[in-house]
């Protein structure tokens, strides 16, 4: 437990991110919410975007790399929802 007393901010940002995202994934596998709804794909942009935030500071090129295809899947996620939204608007 001493490791928790030597984490920075911006440590504690990077696990809200990544908790954020494992929550998510949690919720939809165990049908807390859709992944067609625009809550998945914007809890996975903002835990990524934490995480992001915190490898700023400290660098990993992996981890950088890996967040910034989760940024890219989530913005195309968040994407899909609103153009599928669009054509139901525009189909009735």
């Amino acid at each position: 437990m001493y490791f928790l007393y030597n984490l920075t901010f911006l440590d504690w940002v990077g696990i809200i991110g990544s908790l954020m995202i494992a929550g998510a994934y949690f919720g939809v596998s165990n049908n807390y919410f859709s992944p067609k709804k625009l809550t998945y794909h914007l809890i996975n942009l903002v835990g990524s975007l934490l995480i992001l935030l915190s490898l700023y500071f400290k660098p990993n090129p992996g981890a950088i790399l890996i967040e910034l295809l989760w940024i890219f899947i989530a913005t195309l996620g968040i994407y899909n929802y609103y153009s599928r939204k669009f054509d139901n608007i525009k189909n009735n």
